[in-house]
């Protein structure tokens, strides 16, 4: 029961930063994105990483046995933007199902569009402080790459 609550929380949440998100870019460009943090892998699909506000939702890519598979919600706000990087700074909450776990964390992270010629392409390096909120304190370090759609 609390599994759903918890799953429940997270597709509320992430409707209304969605409505936000498309108030401002008018369903604008979206990314797409593969991330690694060690032992998993991420894929994520978002909004425009060039707004202001940009929100974006992980799915679990693993390819470990008795791995639980978890979406994750991010909120991020670029809190600098220039033309070949942005440093942004957010909210993420995730659930994992067959563990039953639940997750909140504040990502900080870079993304670097290092190809003059092709600002679509970036490489995404973040940091996230969070808690599994029934058990233990993580830091996970996520690097990735992120294609934005134009």
């Amino acid at each position: 029961m609390r599994i759903r609550f918890r799953f429940l929380l997270i597709v509320v949440f992430s409707v209304l930063f969605c409505i936000q998100v498309q108030a401002q870019s008018k369903i604008g460009p979206v990314h797409a994105g593969v991330y690694y943090s060690g032992l998993k892998g991420q894929v994520a699909i978002g909004t425009d990483i060039e707004q202001k506000y940009f929100g974006e939702l992980r799915f679990g890519a693993n390819d470990m046995l008795d791995s639980p598979f978890g979406i994750e919600a991010l909120f991020h706000r670029n809190l600098v933007r220039e033309e070949w990087f942005n440093f942004h700074m957010g909210f993420m909450v995730g659930a994992y199902f067959e563990s039953d776990d639940f997750r909140v964390g504040i990502p900080l992270g870079f993304t670097i569009k290092p190809f003059e010629n092709h600002r679509q392409l970036a490489f995404l390096m973040e940091a996230t402080p969070n808690v599994f909120v029934e058990s233990y304190f993580n830091l996970r370090a996520n690097l990735g790459l992120r294609y934005t759609f134009r």
